[in-house]
C-alpha cells in the first residue's frame, strides 16, 4: 500500500504541463498521444529551497546530462523541453520530458535532484509520483 500523498501533492496535481515538440508547445498528453507515456522531471527549486535562475539552470543541465546517459537516444528518445506552469500564477519550472522511463527511475532522477515529485502522463491521465515515498496521486486531463 502507498503511503497518502502530502498536502502538497494537490498543488502539483494541478500543474499544466506543455512541451516543446517539431517547433512549438503542445500540451502534454497530446505529446504523450503522439510518442507514448513521458516522465517529467525537473532539476528546479527541490524541496523548499528557490535557487537562482542560474543554479536552477545549472542542475537543469546537469539532469539532462543524466537522461542523456540513459542511453535514449539511441532508440530515438531524446529529452524534450518541458514546462510546468502554476495555473493560478505566472511561476513555471523548466523540465525535460522523456520517454523510455519507468516509474522507479524517473522517482530515482527526481530524488537525485531533491524534487518532491515527478509527472507521469499520458493520452488521457497526468499522475504525479511522489520522490521520496511511493505516493501518487492523478487526473484526467
Amino acid at each position: 500500500m502507498h503511503p497518502a500523498p502530502p498536502d502538497i501533492a494537490h498543488l502539483y496535481l494541478a500543474t499544466i504541463v506543455t512541451i516543446h515538440d517539431a517547433g512549438a508547445w503542445h500540451p502534454a498528453h497530446q505529446v504523450a498521444a503522439r510518442l507514448g507515456t513521458l516522465h517529467v522531471i525537473t532539476a528546479w527549486n527541490p524541496g523548499d529551497e528557490r535557487p537562482s535562475r542560474e543554479e536552477n539552470d545549472r542542475a537543469n543541465r546537469a539532469l539532462r546530462a543524466d537522461l542523456e546517459a540513459l542511453n535514449l537516444e539511441a532508440r530515438g528518445l531524446a529529452p524534450l523541453p518541458a514546462l510546468g506552469s502554476d495555473p493560478n500564477s505566472p511561476h513555471a519550472e523548466e523540465s525535460w520530458a522523456v520517454t523510455g522511463l519507468d516509474d522507479h527511475t524517473a522517482r530515482e532522477l527526481g530524488a537525485k535532484y531533491r524534487q518532491v515529485a515527478v509527472f507521469r502522463i499520458t493520452a488521457e491521465r497526468q499522475t504525479v509520483l511522489g520522490c521520496k515515498t511511493e505516493w501518487k496521486v492523478g487526473r484526467g486531463v
